[in-house]
């Protein structure tokens, strides 16, 4: 039996944080940011799972609504609802879905998270970040090179917020290490990217990253990272080899390693 044949309910997060398809954009990312979450189940009339709304989503559309001016803020939020810009194709799981199986979904589907639902009913939310506490605690020894994703996206700190932004959507990740003198400073998120979506398009990003960094050698063990990594509340870790930065750890490369 593989060490990660285990039903998902012993590792999911409940109870979930959720939004109406009704609610305007502008309550839902005050919910996102308010409970420090990456996205919300959606619900119908009837309380059952219509859709998921990411913070990709609302980086998109608030990127599209805040054109290109030099003066103007980052993001901006149009009137609409939930239903207008949600997701409606949620990548699910069932409370029995092993972890293994859980996983192989979400590096599929490249998210970060599953909703674990039953008959339309929302249970809990399976994330990276739950993968990374389960391979801490099966002390999993291999190296961090063997699931480092290369070459890392970068941005300098002296770069504008509008760049980063932009940087984040058309590569399709969801972070950008910072760097300064060509050394690694900070990382910044998507969200980070939400939390500035006031800030002038002009600001330097390295006045919006957050400084918390983890950077550790291609060689460090697998539990070892995840434990750093929770321990510090972090959801990437940069690698490096002397003054190289060689690779990265997200938690989609935490997810390849259950998987």
């Amino acid at each position: 039996m593989s060490n990660f044949q285990i039903p998902s309910k012993l590792y999911m997060t409940h109870p979930v944080r959720t939004v109406p398809v009704s609610a305007s954009l502008e309550e839902a990312y005050d919910r996102m940011i308010g409970a420090g979450v990456s996205s919300l189940p959606a619900l119908d009339a009837e309380g059952l799972l219509a859709g998921i709304l990411s913070r990709t989503d609302i980086l998109r559309v608030g990127r599209r609504e805040s054109g290109s001016r030099t003066d103007a803020s980052v993001l901006t939020l149009p009137e609409r609802t939930v239903a207008d810009e949600m997701t409606a194709d949620v990548k699910t799981a069932t409370p029995d879905t092993d972890l293994e199986e859980a996983a192989r979904r979400m590096v599929k589907g490249r998210v970060h998270r599953l909703v674990i639902a039953d008959d339309g009913e929302v249970r809990g939310i399976l994330s990276t970040r739950d993968l990374m506490r389960v391979i801490e605690e099966k002390q999993v020894n291999d190296p961090l090179s063997k699931y480092m994703s290369s070459p890392v996206f970068t941005i300098r700190a002296e770069e504008p917020l509008s760049l980063a932004v932009e940087r984040l959507e058309k590569a399709r990740v969801s972070g950008l290490v910072v760097v300064e003198d060509r050394w690694p400073v900070g990382i910044f998120t998507q969200n980070e990217a939400l939390e500035a979506r006031d800030v002038r398009r002009a600001t330097p990003v390295g006045d919006v990253m957050s400084p918390r960094l983890l950077t550790l050698s291609p060689n460090t063990k697998l539990h070892r990272a995840a434990a750093q990594a929770a321990s510090t509340r972090v959801r990437r870790v940069v690698i490096q080899e002397g003054e190289k930065l060689t690779g990265i750890l997200t938690g989609l490369d935490f997810a390849r390693a259950v998987a």
